[in-house]
């Protein structure tokens, strides 16, 4: 008899996930993983989802991904599987589910603050040429970093207009000073910057993002400027290191 993964999930995690506003739904089978099933929820324009998925290569190894770390359990049949979800439930009631709650309170973007972003940042940058008419990439990034870390004592209401013009300045002055950068537009009206010519590999970031991590974790150096640097030659990576 074949295991039913997603009613055995359901069965053993679904009354605690339920009153955390989560639904479990199930996903189509991929090539090296099948997920068995993910608990999913949406607050407040903020998704966030746990998937229970099964290593195909290694035979029944499962394993869920939390805060950048891989949990992996073992079962061999339906009563080890059983007794897998079980200690996968003891840890999302021990310190997922609280972690998860915590997350909601970070800072974020909202849909309308993404469209603000897109909509306005080529007038934002345009004025800010005006006063930074000769300056290069290393002076505008020095420029948002220092803006950056004046904020990060300021909590997320007072400092989000700031981080909102940081994001649309950044965009800019990366296709401005980077050649052969381009826009990408992904889901729900995010934009990326990409470049693939003159380097050894796709840059593909979006830097709205960027600033809002650096302003999060309060790390300019790690969040943002090793980031942009990726989208440079290596002339241009010394260039910029120099002047930065």
């Amino acid at each position: 008899m074949s295991i039913k993964y997603k009613k055995i999930i359901e069965e053993i995690m679904g009354e605690e996930a339920k009153k955390r506003g989560f639904t479990i739904i199930s996903h189509p089978r991929l090539i090296a993983t099948k997920p068995l099933g993910i608990l999913n929820r949406r607050i407040d324009e903020m998704s966030q989802s746990i998937h229970i998925t099964e290593d195909l290569i290694h035979k029944g190894d499962v394993y869920i991904l939390f805060e950048g770390k891989k949990l992996t359990y073992h079962y061999d049949d339906e009563e080890s599987f059983r007794q897998v979800i079980h200690e996968i439930n003891d840890f999302m009631l021990k310190e997922g589910y609280s972690k998860m709650d915590e997350w909601l309170e970070k800072p974020y973007y909202k849909q309308e603050d993404i469209l603000k972003i897109k909509s306005d940042f080529e007038k934002t940058y345009d004025e800010y040429k005006l006063t930074h008419v000769s300056e290069g990439l290393s002076d505008g990034v020095k420029f948002i970093c220092t803006e950056i870390e004046n904020s990060y004592d300021i909590d997320w209401e007072g400092a989000k207009k700031t981080i909102i013009y940081l994001s649309e300045l950044l965009i800019g002055l990366m296709l401005d000073k980077i050649e052969d950068t381009y826009l990408k537009e992904g889901r729900e009206n995010w934009i990326f910057v990409e470049r693939n010519n003159n380097i050894k590999r796709l840059a593909h970031r979006s830097p709205a993002t960027l600033v809002l991590n650096a302003y999060q974790h309060k790390s300019t150096n790690k969040y943002l400027i090793e980031y942009v640097k990726r989208f440079l030659s290596e002339a241009e990576l010394e260039e910029f290191e120099e002047n930065l």
